[in-house]
């Protein structure tokens, strides 16, 4: 005698209607739970983030399907089949169910399939090249960011007497008829495409901006890219200098003592004409620095343009952040150059701090250990900070050595200056002109002091 079919069944006896109402349950479960990605995460500060997080909504919800329903098999088999009371006697032996790992096999294939399409295909957007590219040389140190820039002089609403210029500036102009200077945070503005080519100088880092859902290795002895453009958004976490956005930037690779002091911001100015006008500020600091060496070399040192403040305390720029306890203390470092540092070393005070500064291993101060990566700093950026820390006695009196600096860097404070009044906004044909450029391969072992 035919069994009489189950109503809402198959004849072979599978629940349907059950099943298709779990399945939907599940979906709008799994859409729920992928609908919160927003507000789980940063803006979307990028054009890339917009893609990153879409890819990743599509897997919250796959996810969410699948944890419901792994979940939900879960508590309905404890409910339906928990041991009754008193029953002591062992489960069914079940074995095997064709069916169902033909179910549980294709449809993770299936969705694994998916996932790698839509990965590669926002894998290829991100690093694909981008129209008018600007570069930015990037160099990662324990423990900062070092990021260089190159305009033309005529980005300045003025023209310029490149003979009055510092000679470091002269001989820079020479290479390639732009200005480069180092800033430790990163620019850009609104819709500009931006590449960084990236460096590190000792151990690998990790270029992180959560708010561009950027993620990128650093690794010694090679070139990493990554590429992004900046979109404006409501909700930036910071308002950044010259009246930007700024969004954090950090080290996402444990690097040393101080890594979770690795960070600093990038920051998005509103408009071009706002980037290219901090551009020319840049510029004008770089072609007209002070006449006095001292104070150039206090000026890079608070602008924490190399990594010295992550692993040095100097109570002169304590405001500047100088609270590093890696390295020795600087406060009093002149009349220790001249004094027990010359004893141990053989060497005058300028020489004993050109050789710590380039040559780190050369001597060791007692009780640290040899941690300090070998500088990139340009010659007479050197003797500033010479100058600087020649200034730096134990008791605060004038400094009883003689700074002997080179001479085409003491004139590098030279004649000339900006003309005097307000200064212009920069003509289109010099913000079209501003461009930067990777470093230069010579800079590729060399690194930021720490």
């Amino acid at each position: 005698m035919a069994s009489t079919p189950v109503p809402g069944s198959r004849s072979g006896g599978y629940p349907v209607v059950p099943i298709a109402i779990v399945t939907v349950l599940l979906i709008i479960g799994g859409i729920l739970i992928g609908s919160i990605t927003p507000s789980i995460l940063p803006p979307q500060a990028s054009a890339e983030a917009q893609q990153i997080d879409n890819l990743f909504q599509i897997m919250l919800v796959i996810g969410g399907v699948v944890f419901l329903l792994v979940q939900g098999l879960l508590v309905y088999s404890i409910i339906k089949f928990r041991a009754k009371a008193n029953d002591t006697s062992d489960g069914i032996n079940l074995h095997g169910n064709t069916t169902l790992e033909i179910v549980w096999t294709a449809i993770p294939a299936v969705v694994v399939v998916v996932l790698t399409i839509l990965s590669w295909n926002v894998y290829g957007a991100l690093f694909a090249p981008r129209e008018n590219a600007t570069v930015i040389g990037t160099a990662a140190a324990r423990f900062n960011w070092n990021f260089e820039y190159q305009a033309p002089l005529d980005i300045l609403p003025y023209e310029v007497d490149v003979s009055t210029l510092p000679q470091a500036v002269k001989d820079d102009l020479a290479t390639d008829n732009l200005v480069s200077f180092k800033v430790p945070q990163l620019h850009t503005y609104i819709g500009e495409n931006v590449e960084l080519d990236m460096q590190s100088v000792d151990v690998i880092h990790a270029f992180w901006v959560p708010a561009f859902r950027l993620k990128q290795d650093v690794i010694p002895g090679r070139v990493t890219t990554i590429k992004f453009t900046p979109i404006e958004v409501d909700g930036a976490l910071y308002q950044g200098e010259y009246n930007t956005e700024a969004y954090p930037l950090k080290c996402a690779e444990l690097c040393g003592a101080a890594h979770g002091a690795m960070y600093t911001y990038v920051n998005v100015h509103r408009t071009e004409a706002d980037y290219t006008a901090w551009l020319a500020n840049m510029v004008e600091q770089t072609i007209f620095p002070p006449p006095d060496p001292a104070l150039r070399g206090r000026l890079l040192l608070s602008s924490n343009t190399y990594a010295c403040n992550t692993c040095h305390v100097l109570g002169d720029l304590a405001e500047f952040n100088w609270n590093g306890n890696v390295g020795p203390a600087l406060n009093g470092v002149s009349t220790r150059a001249a004094g027990s540092r010359a004893s141990a070393t053989g060497q005058d005070p300028n020489q004993y701090l050109y050789t710590a500064i380039h040559e780190p291993g050369a001597y060791i101060v007692p009780g640290y250990n040899n941690l300090m990566p070998v500088l990139a700093i340009p010659e007479c950026q050197t003797w500033d900070i010479i100058a600087y820390l020649r200034t730096q006695t134990a008791d605060g009196s004038a400094p009883t050595w003689e700074l002997d600096e080179p001479e085409e860097c003491v004139t590098a404070g030279g004649p000339g200056g900006p003309p005097p009044g307000d200064v212009a906004e920069p003509s289109a044909e010099a913000t079209s002109e501003a461009t930067t450029e990777p470093m230069s391969e010579a800079t590729a072992d060399a690194t930021p002091a720490g």
